[in-house]
């Protein structure tokens, strides 16, 4: 049975490299693996080595420690799932450094919800 932690980090990754449309084949050769190594990652199936989450991190850009995000859950079977424009969403509004443009950001997308809530009672 995998562990939850290495399920977490496949699905990061097939998270990231789906955002920045890059294939299962693609990571494998930049990695010098085969896309069913790559597969098998993202299934959780067999744990990423340290050298490994290095150079898949370097490729897609980000920082090591995005590749674990989640892993601190509680409850792993509560995990929600994102498609890759709500997760690039998501990662920029963390990136906000202003308190205000976060709030910002967060009343743009309730009343954009809210309109479109009223539309559909219509």
């Amino acid at each position: 049975m995998p562990d939850p932690v290495d399920i977490i980090v496949g699905h990061n990754i097939r998270q990231l490299r789906a955002l920045r449309r890059v294939s299962q084949l693609e990571l494998g050769e930049a990695l010098g693996l085969t896309f069913q190594q790559i597969q098998k990652y993202e299934k959780g199936t067999n744990r990423v080595s340290a050298s490994k989450l290095h150079q898949i991190a370097v490729f897609l850009d980000v920082e090591i420690s995005v590749l674990f995000e989640g892993a601190d859950m509680p409850q792993f079977g509560s995990r929600i799932e994102l498609s890759p424009d709500a997760y690039a969403l998501a990662l920029s509004y963390d990136k906000l450094n202003s308190p205000a443009g976060k709030e910002a950001v967060k009343t743009i997308l309730t009343l954009i919800s809210s309109g479109q809530a009223a539309e559909n009672a219509a």
